[in-house]
């Protein structure tokens, strides 16, 4: 039994995750250099910037306004003092900056002994935009394409250099300038609110102190709620809670619900696959957010059953797809006790009609196989293991989601008395098993298999061919002692590699042809376990656990190393290292 322990607002990296709060649609980051990423990988002064989160700025530059402090006109750079998830500390010069929220559309900013200077870093064609003041103390700035920001002085005097009116490509040349200066005793205070629509100043704002409680109170309460953990893993734990928070959006548009999304630094958006795992870490502590999270693409299916393969405020993106895990995931929700009274009656259809979609649509050859369309479809957007055949391919990871997911159907079906569709589901499970090892098992391992002319293909050192371990006992038991046998070529002392490190393929940063990625270390873990090794399953989840305590949440992770690679503020990362860690006690780290 792991002791109580209570959440600490622990320090957070301003350079590689950004300060945002739940349901805000805005972020402050810090930028440090050009970054090798799309929409980052052109020069962008270092500095602090505010960030626009809006879904159509998914992989492009979002900053807003670049924030430097004023000492006698003139800008001197922030530096960070203190950083917790909801307070900044910023040193300018001989002043210092405090920042807080006041509610989740509002950042407050106090200064002392510095000014602030806010200026205009939006980079869009339609960068139209009007400044103009609204009483004594507000300024209204349209940004055109963008959310709308209003600038209200609390404190100190309030200065815009910008015109009324500015359009076209004078506006990208002319940058806007808000400048905050201090009042006669040093202090200055600003509220900058993102609206979309309309604002309104409130007739009275509480004082900063009132907010910055208001905002450790929002996250202490929700914290409270998910489990203790072994104590060295406690400060991860508040970490990856804390981010969880961060990374949390308010339902919008084309969100029903509120969304975790994957990041708040350049994939501000949700990925079908990745809002599984977050699901399963929120079931912990949330479980209504957990079942918002697992329900936001059904919300969003088309006519047809696929899900899309991202979704955001702004839309979806259906070009690819991602792998059918949802199952998988519904039954670690039941298990979990977080599905919502009515949830299954709700999901049920729509589970249905996802899996029917696969054996309709990506069934090309008509041979019982689904089959992934490009990389991107199979999650794993460049692995190598299907270099040498290309696509379409059926896979044995695809395969056996689809069994999982037909047996979760089969379960669902009886709970909510539709014995006769529980039969057939249990049926189609049965004849999906059959298939899979007719066609993609080939005596000692399991295969890719080319749609049309069945060309086949193995890559031992590729995490593909061992994510059908999650089938456990429905697989024969040599086709499990296979795997088991084998599964050593993708494990490291930190995770599973996507690629194993004695291929020659291995890239050690090479997305999904090398490093660690929390998710199918996850699967994997799973599938240990249901196969019976529970004991390389533990040593697994232990490796991950401290390799994600050292490094952080990162999109994924070197695989001999456990350097956190790309984006260090990862929703799916997080979400995971709570489902381990909650599998772990003092003793046994």
């Amino acid at each position: 039994m792991i002791g109580m322990g209570a959440f600490v607002e622990r320090p957070v990296d301003l350079e590689a995750v950004p300060w945002s709060r739940r349901g805000s649609y805005m972020s402050l980051s810090m930028n440090t250099e050009s970054r090798d990423h799309p929409g980052r990988d052109h020069p962008i002064d270092p500095g602090l910037y505010l960030c626009d989160l809006g879904g159509y700025r998914l992989w492009r530059w979002n900053g807003v306004f670049r924030i430097v402090g004023l000492s006698d006109g003139e800008p001197a750079p922030l530096t960070v003092s203190e950083a917790k998830p909801t307070f900044l500390r910023l040193a300018a010069g001989d002043g210092e900056v405090e920042i807080t929220w006041d509610g989740t559309d509002t950042m407050r900013f106090r200064a002392r002994s510095t000014g602030l200077r806010l200026i205009q870093s939006v980079i869009d064609p339609m960068d139209a935009a009007l400044a103009f003041p609204v009483g004594s103390s507000t300024w209204r700035l349209q940004m055109g394409e963008d959310a709308h920001y209003a600038m209200t002085c609390l404190t100190g005097h309030l200065v815009i250099d910008a015109p009324r009116v500015r359009t076209g490509s004078g506006d990208t040349e002319d940058r806007k300038v808000i400048d905050l200066e201090p009042d006669a005793e040093g202090w200055a205070e600003l509220a900058i609110t993102q609206y979309r629509t309309g604002f309104r100043a409130p007739r009275e704002w509480q004082s900063f102190d009132e907010a910055k409680a208001d905002a450790a109170a929002d996250l202490d309460s929700w914290a409270a709620a998910f489990p203790a953990v072994a104590s060295d893993l406690q400060p991860a734990r508040d970490a990856a809670i804390a981010l969880l928070w961060t990374n949390t959006v308010a339902a919008r548009d084309n969100l029903r619900r509120p969304a975790v999304l994957m990041s708040k630094n350049w994939m501000h958006a949700v990925w079908s696959w990745d809002h599984c795992f977050v699901a399963l870490g929120l079931s912990q502590g949330d479980p209504g957010l957990a079942w918002d999270q697992f329900m936001l693409f059904f919300d969003r299916q088309s006519p047809d059953g696929m899900l899309a393969d991202i979704i955001s405020d702004y839309g979806c993106i259906w070009g690819f797809c991602k792998p059918p895990v949802h199952g998988w995931t519904l039954r670690r929700l039941m298990e979990a006790g977080a599905v919502p009274p009515g949830g299954l009656e709700e999901v049920y259809l729509p589970l249905a009609a996802w899996t029917d979609w696969w054996l309709t649509y990506r069934d090309d050859d008509s041979d019982g196989l689904a089959e992934y369309f490009h990389g991107c479809d199979s999650g794993q957007d460049n692995s190598a293991a299907f270099d040498q055949i290309g696509f379409p391919a059926a896979s044995p990871d695809l395969a056996a989601f689809l069994v999982v997911q037909m047996d979760v159907l089969a379960d669902v079906a009886a709970r909510i008395g539709r014995m006769e569709e529980s039969s057939t589901w249990r049926r189609r499970a049965d004849e999906q098993l059959s298939a899979v090892m007719e066609n993609l098992w080939q005596d000692t391992h399991f295969v890719v298999r080319r749609g049309g002319d069945r060309v086949v293909a193995y890559d031992r050192f590729s995490q593909v061919f061992y994510l059908p371990l999650i089938l456990g006992e429905r697989l024969p038991e040599n086709v499990r002692a296979a795997l088991l046998a084998e599964v050593d070529a993708v494990i490291t002392p930190h995770g599973i590699a996507s690629q194993g490190p004695g291929s020659p393929l291995h890239e050690s940063d090479g997305y999904w042809r090398g490093p660690i990625w929390a998710p199918t270390t996850y699967l994997v873990m799973d599938g240990l376990a249901a196969c019976g090794d529970q004991a390389r399953a533990d040593d697994l989840g232990r490796g991950f656990a401290a390799m994600a305590r050292a490094g952080g949440f990162a999109e994924n992770y070197e695989a001999t190393s456990g350097r956190p690679l790309r984006d260090r503020g990862y929703s799916w990362s997080a979400a995971v290292f709570l489902c381990i860690a909650s599998t772990i006690d003092d003793h046994r780290l």
